[in-house]
């Protein structure tokens, strides 16, 4: 297959997203108070790998236990509270937490669940499966207290030959090896069109990075907004979460997820939650902050990703339970592992 057009540039400004695991792309709408961001410029989304267990799935962007991406990169600010960000969509909506002297915002490759009983961490964004498993591999040492972005997958493709799911038949899609939970989602999607994987469609698994290699792919927020900001030749070709919808009836398709230390003050959380929530809202006002803090490779690139691939919401106490229930199920029936090994329990969420 042809390559995108200057895919190596696009592969080594990108290169940090390796370590993530999703949120990203244009998402399927998210129910209940959707924060939409304000005109401005791009964003990428977070990304999480899961460590340890050679049996369970090594997950790509959206669905891991490590976080961040560059061990290089310095924590921004000096703050009480030390908050883990992934390379990747949904961390874009802290972007507006950079300076703030109550906050240190970590974008370093490391393990989250040891990072949380080492007290490394105080919190962390990350999608829903990560923090399933972190729950369960920290014995509720750290719990969730908010969902805060929705989406974050597309289906990318140079040319316009895709214009729905049945277009597929036929075709090789490559997908991040990385990131179990979006790859099961999507097989998944084509399964309930009919689709026979290795027959009628093939899903060719292939490193993150090497993602802009091909001309269809199914993409991580960051990069996908990335992609079609440098290639005018490609496009959103497919949504994952508006597929998820239109097959399953599930309207949230949780990448970015706000995990907290089960012992954070009260006082503290709150002002976190309050914080976070303005943070998404004046999105816009933030990109240069998304830029200095590696989220991103440009402002273009920031807004392009959280604008168009993947939907800022914000769900917590009942509401965020209710939400979540259905789609926990269908993970946990995809595959256990993804989710630590079982559905989680109440004590899950603060």
């Amino acid at each position: 297959m042809k390559k995108l057009r200057d895919i190596t540039a696009l592969a080594l400004a990108l290169c940090m997203i390796v370590a993530l695991s999703a949120c990203g792309g244009g998402a399927g709408p998210g129910t209940g108070n959707p924060v939409e961001p304000g005109p401005g410029t791009v964003d990428p989304g977070p990304d999480v790998r899961p460590g340890g267990d050679e049996d369970e799935p090594a997950p790509p962007q959206g669905s891991g236990e490590e976080g961040p991406g560059d061990p290089d990169i310095p924590a921004s600010g000096s703050g009480g509270i030390k908050l883990g960000l992934c390379a990747d969509a949904a961390a874009i909506g802290a972007a507006g937490l950079a300076h703030s002297d109550k906050y240190t915002l970590i974008t370093g490759v490391m393990d989250l669940g040891a990072a949380f009983e080492g007290g490394e961490l105080d919190a962390a964004i990350v999608p829903i499966d990560a923090a399933a498993r972190i729950y369960a591999s920290t014995g509720g040492k750290a719990k969730l207290a908010a969902v805060t972005a929705s989406g974050g997958w597309k289906v990318v493709e140079r040319g316009t030959l895709v214009h729905d799911m049945y277009a597929l038949a036929g075709k090789t899609v490559y997908i991040p090896e990385e990131s179990a939970m979006a790859s099961k989602l999507f097989e998944y999607i084509a399964l309930r069109y009919d689709f026979i994987i290795g027959d009628t469609l093939k899903l060719e698994p292939v490193p993150t990075a090497d993602l802009g290699n091909y001309d269809l792919v199914l993409m991580p927020a960051i990069l996908a907004g990335s992609t079609i900001v440098r290639d005018a030749d490609t496009h959103f070709a497919l949504d994952l979460g508006e597929e998820l919808e239109n097959i399953a009836g599930l309207t949230l398709l949780p990448v970015g997820c706000l995990i907290v230390r089960s012992d954070m003050d009260g006082d503290a959380l709150s002002g976190l939650l309050e914080d976070l929530k303005t943070s998404q809202e004046t999105l816009s006002d933030n990109l240069d902050y998304a830029v200095e803090l590696r989220l991103a490779a440009s402002q273009e690139e920031a807004w392009a990703a959280a604008n168009d691939s993947c939907g800022f919401v914000w769900y917590t106490g009942g509401e965020m339970i209710e939400e979540l229930e259905s789609f926990l199920d269908l993970l946990y029936e995809l595959d256990p592992a993804l989710i630590g090994g079982h559905i989680p329990d109440d004590g899950f969420y603060i």
